[in-house]
């Protein structure tokens, strides 16, 4: 297999990436070479490499040699990961209202700045949606924590599953988290972040 220079593989990984999160690439879809470097008007031989990462994050299944589809979650799949998520997650959040910095808050919620008026790029709001949840898992202060989240494979999960819900709605939940972590009221952020996976998981299933 050929190896890329960097750049090059991160911009075609975040190329087929985009893809799939767009659901551009749907669900079960087969995956052909040809058509994959056709739509992207980029190289065969720089797809192969892209694709194998990919499988190896959980989004792709298969082979190469007998074809790769995206990975196709059912009701009861998306349920049980988001049982994972809350049990994961209400953790990392009390912990890290515990034990973050001031700083830690305040990044937090410089990163929801640009969107007070409300999201507008669906795509890019995913990304800023999945690194929240990550910065807050890898800053909780408990190491073996962020290994399990990072385990559970949560945001491959985030990335097959999108955002469904209206983006304001969304919007404002991680607001009132980070108001939660700010006051440093672990209750309420607890709170607060259910009430966030659960909504999102009703909009699933």
């Amino acid at each position: 297999m050929v190896s890329l220079p960097e750049e090059l593989f991160q911009e075609t990984y975040g190329k087929v990436k985009k893809l799939i999160v767009t659901k551009k690439l749907a669900p079960g879809q087969l995956i052909t070479l040809h058509r994959l470097s056709h739509t992207l008007n980029i190289k065969d031989d720089t797809i192969p490499v892209v694709l194998l990462q990919l499988q190896e994050e959980s989004l792709l299944v298969g082979t190469l040699t007998n074809g790769l589809t995206v990975l196709e979650l059912c009701e009861q799949d998306i349920s049980e990961m988001f049982d994972c998520r809350i049990a994961l997650e209400t953790m990392t959040v009390k912990l890290f209202t515990r034990n973050a910095s001031q700083s830690r808050i305040d990044d937090l919620r410089n990163l929801l700045v640009p969107f007070e008026n409300g999201p507008q790029n669906a795509y890019v709001f995913h990304k800023i949606d999945r690194y929240f949840h990550e910065y807050i898992a890898k800053n909780c202060g408990n190491r073996r924590l962020y290994e399990l989240f990072k385990t559970a494979k949560i945001l491959p999960f985030m990335d097959l599953v999108g955002l469904v819900r209206p983006l304001k709605l969304i919007m404002q939940e991680h607001l009132d988290l980070v108001s939660a972590m700010h006051h440093r009221d672990e209750e309420m952020a607890v709170n607060a972040i259910q009430t966030h996976l659960e909504n999102a998981r009703k909009s699933h299933i």
